[in-house]
């Protein structure tokens, strides 16, 4: 912490100081932190469009069919291999958690519009 010198009543006041404590004269506040700000922004959050939530939905439902179908292919040989289970199973949980998240989306969607 270091102390800057006020440029209303000069008086040493911190850096960290949103405003002088001998005036109250607003403190400029320098970016000595590079490409990052430290303090989060209030923005709004932003609802995903109706076309958004349709084409997530309709990826995770492919996610999803793709998901069985490479399951049950993956359980008829006599190696099983592993790694296919995995992936088919990593499908069907990417599909359904992208489902729901959709589904999610799509009531907020639905509620945000009738306000």
């Amino acid at each position: 912490m270091t102390m800057i010198k006020c440029s209303e009543c000069g008086r040493a006041v911190s850096d960290q100081a949103a405003a002088c404590v001998g005036c109250g004269a607003p403190l400029p506040r320098p970016n000595n932190m590079g490409a990052f700000n430290l303090v989060p922004e209030d923005r709004p959050a932003r609802l995903p469009t109706a076309g958004q939530i349709r084409l997530r939905a309709l990826l995770s439902a492919l996610a999803l069919v793709a998901g069985v179908i490479w399951s049950g292919a993956a359980g008829h040989g006599a190696g099983r291999n592993r790694l296919a289970a995995l992936m088919a199973a990593m499908l069907i949980i990417g599909g359904l958690c992208g489902l729901l998240i959709a589904l999610v989306h799509n009531l907020a969607l639905r509620n945000a519009t009738k306000k």
